[in-house]
């Protein structure tokens, strides 16, 4: 079976060439509804990174070619949510069928609430990604879901393999 990859973010454009046929059921939960539309871009973004076609002739090629994209839509078109939201998304997720949640988002608050759910898709066999955040130059906050127990913390880098000048590090950083 394919990988099925949830896409905790501000859902996808179901009609996006290099995505259409790798959708799976996802939940809007800023609409609250069973359409996930992207309309922010955000969400397509990564997971085109994450699994778009490739060798189409079209877009780009994404890390996973053969996985499945679970859209749920937590942000809204300014890339604000709840972490109510996240928290429900993330047991949405590994509740049904998601191998790896990515969670290109994040904020300054620690939740109990979103711990204990992440604790649950780990322990459910579900690999937990999250962004360390793009705010570097606000003085390196530490962010969450990516400071949380049992994810996988990813910064991005540079041309010369060192963090992007806008990406948040810290020892909790996996990748």
């Amino acid at each position: 079976d394919a990988i099925t990859i949830a896409i905790i973010d501000t859902g996808i454009d179901e009609g996006h060439p290099d995505l259409a046929s790798k959708i799976v059921a996802g939940y809007d939960y800023v609409g609250g509804d069973s359409n996930p539309h992207d309309l922010d871009g955000h969400g397509t973004h990564s997971a085109g990174i994450a699994a778009a076609i490739t060798d189409n002739g079209k877009g780009i090629a994404g890390v996973s070619w053969g996985a499945k994209i679970m859209p749920l839509r937590v942000l809204d078109t300014e890339g604000s949510g709840w972490s109510s939201d996240i928290t429900d998304a993330i047991t949405w997720a590994y509740t049904n069928g998601a191998d790896v949640l990515s969670l290109s988002l994040g904020g300054p608050s620690y939740s109990t609430s979103m711990q204990a759910a992440i604790n649950d898709a780990h322990i459910a066999g579900s690999l937990v990604v999250a962004a360390m955040g793009n705010d570097r130059a606000d003085g390196n906050p530490t962010a969450y879901p990516a400071a949380n127990s049992n994810v996988m913390a990813v910064a991005a880098t540079g041309p010369t393999d060192t963090y992007a000048s806008y990406s948040q590090y810290g020892s909790h950083c996996d990748i």
